[in-house]
């Protein structure tokens, strides 16, 4: 009976050695789980901090330059910068839609920096302008001259804002609530 009492105990000795390791080692297991997601948001937050400072001066960059080229196709100015000496209308019309578009083209690529709805608006008042452009022009019943033509352009928006201006009022919103 001694021999069977010791045996009975020692297997339970042993069997509660077991259960505490296999506890031990469940929760070391545990422990290091824990720490390694700790280490890993501990390193996210920092790549999204480096993201950030790398990210934040191209997309200020990228709103920069999308305002500069809503001012550069606002009518107004569009029509100074375009004008030459000796042209006649329908050269002229031509030269400012080409120049929106090519100064669209060259700012494409600022649609990765800012939402799509700012990226929307931007296409709709280069769209918006060419458009007005060509009823403008197309409406003349007779052979204007670009000065006549340029008249007709700015009188008709005279009073109204303007599809750039309303995209860089946009844009300008946009930036305040991402940046504030």
């Amino acid at each position: 009976m001694t021999i069977t009492l010791f045996i009975i105990l020692a297997l339970t000795f042993i069997g509660a050695v077991v259960a505490i390791g296999y506890f031990n080692i469940k929760s070391l297991k545990s422990y290091i789980e824990n720490e390694q997601k700790i280490i890993l948001l501990e390193l996210k937050k920092v790549q999204e901090k480096e993201t950030r400072t790398l990210i934040t001066p191209i997309q200020l960059q990228a709103y920069e330059r999308l305002i500069l080229f809503l001012e550069r196709i606002d009518p107004n100015s569009l029509v100074l910068r375009c004008y030459q000496p000796g042209m006649n209308s329908v050269l002229f019309k031509d030269v400012m839609i080409q120049n929106i578009r090519n100064e669209f083209e060259y700012n494409q690529s600022q649609q990765l920096y800012i939402s799509n709805e700012a990226w929307v608006n931007i296409k709709n008042a280069k769209e918006e302008i060419i458009s007005l452009i060509n009823t403008i022009h197309s409406s003349a019943q007779e052979e204007i001259t670009p000065t006549a033509f340029a008249g007709r352009l700015l009188e008709q928006l005279a009073g109204k804002k303007m599809p750039s201006e309303l995209a860089s009022e946009f844009l300008k919103k946009e930036i305040q609530t991402k940046f504030n």
